[in-house]
């Protein structure tokens, strides 16, 4: 067998193959003794000249494509294992020269992984944003949790700021109503923004039983492009205004909550964990958004397109899980904003499983212990969770892989200085 390979670029490697005539012929031999044992041909001894014959005359055809199909699969991978090459995807084949009593000879096409000479990274210092939990951060989860069991009491004023209107409304561009601008008896919380931009204030001082007309803009980004960017008005009708009323925190909300006891200072203390939980997330999180970056900045290279395919595919499926495994249709502004997430991803995990291999990390086995540990102690019954977790390969790998990325983080941490910049809570987690 003959290989000559050509680098047509950076990633693509494209192979010629020759195959000797014998090679070819022994496969499509071995096919039709397989066919000759197995073929019934009424009036044909099996095994005799004469049914082989007849098997070539039957079934020739059909074999020599199975045989030259085998033949190609394995050649192609002796071939790509000869040269050393390490193809992404499938390799696009395609026939040189299959002429009767001549050589097979063909091309296979495919991208391979970039070649990554030593991952560097430089920097002298990095700002760590970094909060405390305060009494006044309890306290707004506190509000959270009452605004959850709020009642509303009709009154007879025009709406104000925090007030439930329910209205009427039809909204009309360039004088037709649109599909989906209509609806009856909607209720609407003044400041909660769930509507557009404009809506929600144009019905500040709005009375039961009035009509009002409000002119909005729809968001240039938003998700009807034949709204996007544009001026409508809004015929409003309300029915009824309404003022919250919050309940007192006492010991039967406090038992909404799960606390048994209905103890307020035992929620107090829940919240605090959870919140602590949170800042750590986050604060971890926004940490490593900061040295990724700089890994990507002083790692530029370019990707095989199958791999940022592949990745798009997982980061839709995981967007979609009920459309997972199946065909869709992307508008171009999402298969955009897919192809840009998936090659960080796939340069990122290129660069780490560098840095990996360059330093010799393997997971620490006492940290994918406390982690499952510090995850399995939300539940009820945590030792289930750390066996369920330890029962199942691909489970445990993912926590192992977490792990290990955090001992990538810090080996990359190593020189440099993490100075930490404190900030409020609520400011970190919106940031």
């Amino acid at each position: 067998m003959q290989v000559s390979v050509e680098s047509p670029s950076k990633l693509q490697r494209r192979i010629t193959v020759t195959v000797p005539l014998e090679q070819l012929d022994a496969a499509y031999d071995k096919r039709i003794q397989q066919i000759l044992k197995t073929a019934k041909i009424k009036g044909y001894r099996p095994g005799s000249s004469k049914a082989l014959d007849r098997v070539k005359e039957l079934y020739g055809n059909a074999a020599r494509q199975e045989a030259l199909s085998e033949v190609i699969q394995s050649s192609l991978y002796d071939a790509i294992t000869q040269e050393k090459l390490n193809p992404v995807g499938t390799p696009q084949v395609e026939p040189k020269s299959i002429a009767p009593g001549k050589p097979l000879e063909y091309i296979a096409t495919f991208e391979v992984l970039p070649e990554i000479e030593g991952v560097k990274f430089a920097a002298k210092t990095i700002e760590k944003q970094v909060s405390k939990i305060t009494k006044a951060d309890i306290d707004r989860v506190l509000d959270r949790l009452r605004e959850q069991h709020v009642t509303w009491n009709e009154v007879d004023r025009g709406a104000a700021d925090k007030d439930q209107v329910v209205i009427d409304f039809r909204g009309a561009l360039d004088g037709k109503t649109f599909k989906g601008g209509e609806a009856h008896d909607y209720p609407v919380v003044i400041g909660s923004k769930t509507m557009i931009p404009g809506f929600e204030e144009g019905l500040i001082g709005i009375k039961k039983e009035e009509e009002k007309i409000i002119n909005v803009t729809f968001p240039e980004n938003y998700f009807a492009t034949e709204l996007a960017g544009k001026k409508v008005e809004f015929t409003i009708n309300a029915h009824k205004v309404s003022a919250p009323s919050l309940p007192e925190m006492n010991e039967e909300l406090i038992k909404k909550f799960g606390i048994a006891s209905g103890n307020v200072e035992e929620l107090r203390t829940e919240i605090n964990k959870n919140l602590e939980n949170e800042l750590e997330r986050v604060t971890s999180n926004k940490l490593k958004s900061q040295i990724f970056d700089l890994l990507l900045e002083q790692n530029p290279m370019e990707v095989p397109a199958a791999l940022i395919e592949r990745e798009a595919k997982r980061i839709h499926d995981e967007m979609h899980p009920h459309h997972a495994g199946k065909e869709h249709d992307h508008s171009p502004q999402e298969m955009t904003t897919f192809n840009e997430a998936a090659k960080r991803n796939v340069i990122l995990g290129l660069l780490i499983g560098e840095v990996i291999k360059q330093h010799k990390l393997k997971p620490d086995s006492e940290r994918v212990q406390q982690h499952i540990t510090k995850m399995s102690a939300a539940y009820e019954k945590p030792e289930e969770v750390i066996k369920w977790y330890q029962g199942d390969k691909r489970r445990l790998g993912e926590i192992e892989m977490m792990i290990l990325e955090e001992q990538v983080l810090e080996k990359l941490l190593e020189s440099v200085t993490v100075n930490d910049k404190m900030l409020d809570y609520s400011d970190l987690i919106k940031g």
